[in-house]
């Protein structure tokens, strides 16, 4: 094993806890990370009101917390996370809802063709599905902004810059499908469905450099479950939409059972193509704001542009991200 090298100016050796160019090694930032974003989760759910939304938002502060506090320990500002306030956030944010919706419904399409879905009639009124639309809406907003900080902030970028983005994806994945073991009516293809759609929104934070975008796309997928289609998500029906009631009429395998959709193969067909056409395609690409906060992640990924800013931005990444 080589010796430890001395880091002039601070005093600090390469070894078990730092690499040589003295940068706390990825395995104690993403342990640091776990353990900053629990203790502030455990501090705000103490406060927040029980429930969905008090647990969301104690997620949403620990994570986003750990991951600011471990970004300027290096130097770099809030926005490198991923959430960047600037004009293009709310744009993104509705750029990935309609994404999420998008391959939610055509998820939900399939089954239904293919015979496994069909709707009971139930009682309602105009009004009162749109009023319901908004509602559910935000509702499921601060659960997905949460799960998408948790997994697609600080964890998937530290990893990406450190591994590549292949790794990166495969690890924070399959930590996103065991996530939802516990889940009601999970199942064997519910939880590898779940880590596919883990990859997706990895694809798209990878591509964007946004989590307003993963966000929006995680939301929108629920959102179009939950309400637009009525069914189950991820084993959950939390939310009910008048005039419609969704019922699994096919084998699990097609139908999904009591966990949705996201139990479905059509699901992973889905969700698989869509994935790789973000990943390879052209439609997904960094905004200048996101650019801009000098994120991890864009060191390890070859941007599809001939911008020789986006080039210059990735070199100077790649240069600080060397583990």
């Amino acid at each position: 094993m080589d010796e430890p090298v001395p880091i002039t100016g601070l005093g600090r050796t390469s070894g078990v806890l730092r690499s040589a160019d003295g940068r706390l090694r990825l395995g104690w930032r993403l342990l640091s990370f776990v353990a900053t974003a629990t203790l502030i989760a455990v501090i705000v759910s103490a406060i927040a009101p029980a429930g969905v939304i008090g647990g969301s938002a104690a997620l949403l502060a620990g994570a986003t917390s750990g991951g600011w506090i471990l970004l300027a320990a290096e130097g770099r500002k809030p926005g490198a996370l991923g959430f960047h306030l600037s004009r293009e956030t709310m744009p993104e944010v509705l750029r990935g809802l309609g994404l999420g919706v998008l391959v939610g419904l055509t998820v939900v399409g399939g089954i239904a063709l293919l015979g496994g879905l069909r709707w009971s009639p139930e009682d309602g009124s105009v009004a009162g599905w749109f009023t319901g639309a908004a509602g559910a809406l935000l509702f499921l907003a601060l659960p997905a902004a949460a799960e998408e900080a948790l997994l697609r902030g600080y964890p998937l970028q530290a990893l990406a810059e450190a591994w590549g983005a292949g790794k990166a994806l495969i690890v924070t994945s399959g930590v996103f499908g065991v996530l939802h073991l516990w889940n009601p009516g999970a199942t064997a293809l519910g939880t590898v469905n779940v880590a596919v759609a883990g990859l997706f929104l990895g694809v798209v934070y990878l591509r964007t450099l946004s989590l307003w975008w993963a966000s929006g796309a995680h939301l929108g997928w629920n959102w179009a479950h939950g309400y637009l289609a009525d069914v189950p998500v991820s084993g959950l029906d939390v939310i009910d939409a008048p005039f419609y009631s969704g019922v699994a009429v096919g084998p699990d395998w097609l139908a999904g059972g009591p966990f949705g959709p996201e139990g479905s193969l059509v699901a992973t067909g889905v969700v698989l193509g869509v994935a790789g056409a973000c990943w390879w395609g052209p439609w997904l690409r960094p905004g200048a704001a996101a650019l801009a906060t000098e994120p991890l992640a864009p060191g390890q990924i070859e941007w599809r542009s001939g911008s020789s800013d986006l080039k210059g931005r990735q070199v100077k990444t790649r240069d600080r991200g060397t583990e």
